[in-house]
């Protein structure tokens, strides 16, 4: 599994703005993250439309949590942003080959069924606030 730049560009923004008490602008978070400002600015407003931040016009402006840090999970960023978040998936059967009539191969399986829900629980458990302790 591989996680996109996006989603740890996000992740890193989302933790930055978990740690200010006032609106960040984009151009602020990303000279402060040395992230490219343009790039940061569409995950901003992916965060924005799945409700993890909030965005205020004006000169006192900037972009904030919607919530508190500690209701937000790594989970809900992660997922904003690669949605349908990353899936352990295994190589497809050959042609001709029924995925079940092999037992290892269905067995196989729901480890990785398994794996991907331990990854969703472990990253929800996990808030913004968490990891700014």
């Amino acid at each position: 599994m591989k996680i996109s730049k996006k989603a740890y560009y996000g992740m890193r923004a989302a933790i930055r703005l978990s740690a200010s008490k006032n609106p960040v602008s984009a151009h602020d978070l990303a000279i402060s993250e040395h992230l490219p400002a343009d790039f940061l600015e569409k995950i901003l407003q992916k965060l924005k439309k799945s409700g993890v931040v909030v965005a205020k016009k004006g000169v006192e402006g900037g972009y904030s949590l919607a919530r508190g840090a500690d209701e937000i999970s790594a989970w809900n960023v992660l997922s904003a942003l690669d949605s349908p978040f990353p899936r352990i998936s295994p190589p497809p059967t050959p042609k001709g080959v029924l995925p079940c009539s092999i037992p290892s191969h269905c067995q196989t399986n729901e480890l990785w069924r398994v794996l991907e829900q331990k990854i969703e629980k472990t990253l929800s458990d996990i808030t913004l606030d968490s990891l700014i302790r």
